[in-house]
């Protein structure tokens, strides 16, 4: 069974040892996961993070954060184009929510919302869902998806005979990964398709890709043929939700 089939609760594990083996495969070090970029993702420190891949096998008996731990984190992380952190009006306005519910939740006099105040600040923050309500291991799985999936490619590029290997990433787009796999993808879509039978077997295979990922992997393979605008450009930010 493939990593990404599991369910994050047991899955964390499964995706770890995948992730190692491609990186065996590549002859890559851990050293090119973007660990700043998981911590973000997840809201877990970075030596969290780094503990979590070490021991990935075994099961964890902390806690995970609680409910005002993670606002804060979204807050002090999740800053206006300015870089100031959103104040409790406007979270409050943007998630629509009272201040007074918001500045409850960040000083943890109310220890956690419904389900519902929890999803419109997960949509205010633009994280995922479950962001607030997942266990460090199911955190870490779904965000280690992404970095499957890059080095899968990575592993595709390198078996076309490709030494150059990187790609933009649909998450953070500056790792080690993100860049070996932008150059490799560049070099291979600068071929011209009807003069290079390799190309297109790697369209093909693109195409046959399950629908999931071949969502993330077109709009990159737009963006670096300049088709797309950069991301930061289609991206909102939290500050236009709900006025």
């Amino acid at each position: 069974m493939d990593a990404s089939d599991l369910h994050p609760a047991d899955g964390l594990q499964a995706v770890v040892a995948a992730i190692d083996e491609l990186l065996r495969d590549l002859d890559l070090g851990r050293d090119v996961i973007d660990i700043d970029h998981l911590s973000h993702r997840t809201g877990l420190t970075v030596s969290r993070v780094q503990a979590l891949l070490d021991h990935s096998g075994e099961e964890s008996e902390n806690e995970q954060d609680s409910f005002q731990d993670r606002l804060v984190f979204l807050r002090e992380t999740r800053r206006k184009p300015d870089g100031k952190m959103y104040t409790l009006d406007e979270i409050g306005a943007g998630a629509g929510i009272s201040h007074g519910q918001v500045g409850y939740l960040l000083n943890g006099k109310r220890k956690s919302p419904g389900l519902d105040v929890t999803r419109k600040l997960e949509k205010f923050f633009e994280v995922e869902p479950g962001f607030f309500t997942a266990t460090e291991r199911q955190a870490l799985y779904r965000a280690l998806q992404s970095t499957h999936e890059q080095l899968t490619h990575l592993a595709l590029l390198r078996g076309k005979g490709i030494n150059r290997l990187a790609m933009r990433s649909g998450t953070s787009g500056d790792s080690r990964i993100d860049r070996e796999l932008r150059d490799a993808l560049s070099e291979v879509l600068s071929r011209p398709e009807g003069e290079d039978p390799e190309v297109r077997e790697l369209t093909d295979r693109m195409r046959s890709l399950p629908s999931k990922s071949r969502t993330r992997v077109f709009p990159l393979i737009q963006g670096l043929l300049g088709l797309a605008r950069p991301e930061n450009e289609d991206r909102p930010s939290p500050g236009r939700h709900g006025g």
